[in-house]
């Protein structure tokens, strides 16, 4: 029943691309939906994804989305930053494009990235090995209804000398999906901030229509290139996210991500990254706050392939209410990465008899000269330190806040962005 309607929306889309009929993108999307389908979205049974209600995002009737009126999110106080919005799916990027060509950064569709060989081959290499299966669904999804979609190469030792600001949110008055899709390259000792925002023009939970955004940020991280990338999600909860983050590093590479997210009704966010030369450094930290009855399952795996490479990941949430969180990170250290450090933690307070957590830290170690750690707590607020709190004359709220706010604090500090910092703390409802 899903793919018959979604073979019905395909052939809709298909009808209204007149003069694009044929393009490269256009073929990119062909060959995708064929290939979905070829298989099933992922189930309950499936192991990576037994914790996310994959029925549940699916069940509504989407259409594609209507055509993004001109409404804008809010600017970050202080933020000063080469801003690409993508709205509905419908990328506008024309603006940030303008202003990093002066600093040789090229910014076009994937269409034009596509029609270029040079472009096309690194696209192409960055797809291979990804063979139609089941955990690949929602990607096959994203590449078959993307609407363009933005490829950002930034030449060899370039420094962009601003965040790169990707505004992304989804208003329809329909039931409709989006699939935001953006790839960026990062030549060799190149370096990039990276600022991603799920929000919604207006009160969160507003007026917003039933939605889904299946998104996809690709990275490839030549040598000696650094990237600090840092994404925030406040969307309403009546809208659905799928996410993706994919990365592969080369030599002496850096890789740092932080992810903060309190929105959605049902989020499953997946972060993979490929370690294929030796000399590279990852890290991947996050925190989120859910309530009511949200769902949010992070999903990771990092890819040791290579001798001489280490990797940090720290996942710290809060769940109240009726609501489920799921933590499922993997690190393989496959046989040549001799001389690994991998650390992986995951920490979670559970504030409701109600609430949810299912935490799954994985290691499988296929070498034998390596350091590498792995844990997960699941607790309550500290009764004590409440108790201390209230006695000093703080109200439970606030106190509670307090609390909250230090838990998370491990994580939101490391962000190097000032201005950044204090807008999710402030959205987030914590101390700044």
């Amino acid at each position: 029943m899903i793919m018959e309607h979604l073979a019905q929306v395909f052939a809709a889309m298909e009808a209204s691309l007149n003069g694009a009929a044929g393009s490269p993108l256009h073929q990119l999307q062909k060959n995708a939906f064929n290939n979905l389908r070829a298989v099933d979205f992922p189930g309950r049974k499936h192991e990576d994804w037994k914790y996310t209600p994959v029925q549940k995002i699916l069940a509504p009737s989407y259409q594609l989305a209507s055509k993004p009126k001109d409404e804008h999110l809010i600017s970050v106080p202080g933020l000063d930053s080469h801003v690409i919005e993508i709205v509905n799916g419908q990328a506008n990027f024309e603006i940030a494009a303008h202003s990093l060509k002066s600093i040789g950064v090229n910014v076009l569709s994937f269409n034009d990235a596509l029609s270029n060989p040079k472009w096309k081959s690194i696209i192409e290499n960055q797809f291979s090995g990804n063979e139609p299966e089941s955990n690949h669904a929602f990607d096959l999804l994203n590449f078959s209804f993307t609407d363009g979609g933005i490829f950002i190469d930034i030449p060899h030792g370039v420094q962009v000398d601003k965040t790169i600001e990707i505004r992304i949110f989804h208003h329809d008055s329909k039931v409709s999906f989006s699939h935001p899709l953006v790839f960026i390259h990062c030549g060799q000792e190149s370096k990039i901030n990276v600022f991603e925002r799920y929000e919604y023009p207006g009160e969160a939970g507003g007026t917003a229509s039933e939605a889904l955004i299946n998104s996809l940020l690709l990275f490839k991280v030549k040598p000696a290139a650094r990237v600090f990338h840092i994404k925030w999600q406040n969307l309403p909860t009546q809208q659905n996210l799928v996410y993706k983050l994919a990365a592969t590093q080369e030599r002496d590479s850096y890789f740092q991500t932080f992810a903060f997210e309190t929105g959605g009704q049902v989020v499953r966010n997946n972060v993979e990254v490929d370690m294929l030369e030796s000399n590279t450094y990852t890290s991947l930290q996050a925190g989120f706050m859910i309530s009511g009855k949200q769902s949010m399952d992070h999903q990771t795996r990092i890819h040791h392939l290579v001798h001489h490479c280490e990797s940090h990941e720290h996942y710290k949430g809060i769940i109240d209410e009726q609501a489920s969180g799921a933590f499922n990170g993997k690190v393989y250290v496959h046989p040549d990465a001799q001389k690994t450090n991998a650390y992986q933690q995951n920490d979670t307070m559970v504030l409701s008899p109600n609430a949810i957590m299912n935490s799954k830290p994985q290691l499988e170690i296929f070498a034998d000269d390596v350091k590498c750690s792995h844990g997960a707590t699941i607790g309550q607020l500290d009764e004590k330190a409440l108790f201390y709190l209230q006695s000093r004359g703080i109200s439970t709220e606030h106190a509670t806040t307090i609390l909250k706010s230090a838990f998370l604090a491990t994580i939101l500090n490391q962000v190097p962005e000032d201005s950044i910092r204090r807008y999710i703390t402030s959205h987030m409802s914590m101390e700044v």
